[in-house]
């Protein structure tokens, strides 16, 4: 069983919850496969904020990943929208080549 978490969940407990780099493994041809996909976001409008953790949690909360190819924003909107840059570099050429220069 794989648990991918969300960047919304590694901001809100300072790293003790890491976002997962998501990635998908074909499986041998005769094997089945079962992925069920849950996505839960929050208002574009909103800023994460940062869970109080228990202190034996908080103690082992390792900070931010620390990624200049993807920072992580606390505004939810900026961080979806990168996001979306980066899965769409081809749309994002197309239509929004201002929001690529410096991304």
């Amino acid at each position: 069983c794989v648990v991918n978490f969300g960047e919304v969940l590694e901001l809100a407990s300072n790293g003790f919850l890491r976002a997962n780099v998501h990635r998908v493994v074909t499986p041998p041809a005769g094997t089945d496969r079962m992925s069920v996909a849950f996505f839960f976001g929050a208002r574009l409008d909103a800023t994460v904020p940062l869970l109080e953790l228990t202190p034996e949690l908080a103690a082992h909360a390792r900070g931010l990943t620390r990624d200049p190819m993807n920072p992580l924003f606390r505004e939810v909107g900026k961080n979806h929208l990168k996001s979306r840059l980066r899965s769409h570099p081809d749309v994002a050429a197309r239509h929004h080549p201002d929001l690529l220069e410096g991304a």
